[in-house]
């Protein structure tokens, strides 16, 4: 494959309409389902560890019980998403978020378990099962806070630092404060591109000697157009992957909890 070649920047997929559906609207449906059947248990196992209800800033009472599912279960799906966010992406918090997701999913697991083994007589409380229950809310807010350091948003862009001396026409004379030596004018994209195409066509090996040759240049400006040429193909290949991940994104609906 030739290295001048064009990259793809976009990928369809042509599924059939009940794969659509299933796509768009299964999967947060199944998610729905699952975190209201998993409520009853996780506000069960809340009760049993002495939650109930209190006098919130005189709005009267106030069953808090009813936070254990966002303490849960929704902090596992959260957990999940991010940690997938962040490991897509390179942020520097994606191994305490993939920590996080297994931690969150282990958790949601087990207070299922220990609440439907309390309702069958299979257990009795404890004051372990108590300061276990009672530790998840300042956990979950404990790493919540610091996954929060992660930035807000991935950039969309991919940026390459060209080399001075690649710089075609007067683009490098424009630059405020730089004054240009008189020299032989820099060769263009186009005339590199051509070059390494009939070095390609002649069977022989693209590099920086043989490079030279084809341009007419000394190899050290042969090396720095041939770096060039690398930087630009790794940045339209990045700008690619992002847009095929924004577009798959697009196709999932948001959820609304």
């Amino acid at each position: 494959m030739s290295s001048t070649m064009p990259i793809p920047r976009t990928v369809a997929i042509d599924l059939p309409a009940y794969a659509k559906l299933v796509y768009r609207y299964g999967r947060p449906v199944v998610l729905v389902v699952a975190l209201l059947m998993s409520i009853p248990g996780e506000i069960h196992l809340a009760e049993v560890a002495g939650w109930g209800h209190v006098n919130l800033f005189g709005l009267g009472p106030v069953n808090v019980a009813w936070g254990m599912p966002v303490c849960v279960s929704v902090y596992a799906a959260c957990s999940a998403v991010i940690a997938d966010v962040s490991k897509r992406h390179g942020l520097p918090n994606h191994r305490s978020a993939t920590f996080g997701a297994y931690a969150a999913l282990a958790l949601a697991l087990s207070a299922q378990d220990v609440s439907h083994w309390i309702k069958a007589d299979y257990i009795g409380t404890s004051w372990l099962l108590v300061g276990a229950v009672s530790s998840i809310p300042p956990l979950v807010a404990f790493h919540m806070l610091h996954m929060a350091a992660a930035p807000e948003s991935t950039a969309t862009e991919v940026e390459v630092e060209e080399p001075e001396a690649i710089l075609g026409g007067n683009e490098a004379a424009e630059k405020p404060g730089r004054k240009r030596k008189p020299g032989r004018p820099g060769l263009t994209d186009e005339e590199v591109t051509e070059a390494i195409i009939g070095l390609e066509a002649a069977g022989k090996d693209l590099t920086a000697k043989n490079l030279a040759e084809a341009l007419g240049r000394a190899p050290r400006t042969a090396r720095r157009y041939l770096a060039h040429m690398k930087r630009a193909e790794f940045k339209a290949r990045k700008v690619a992957e992002l847009e095929a991940e924004q577009q798959a994104a697009k196709d999932m609906l948001p959820l609304s909890i």
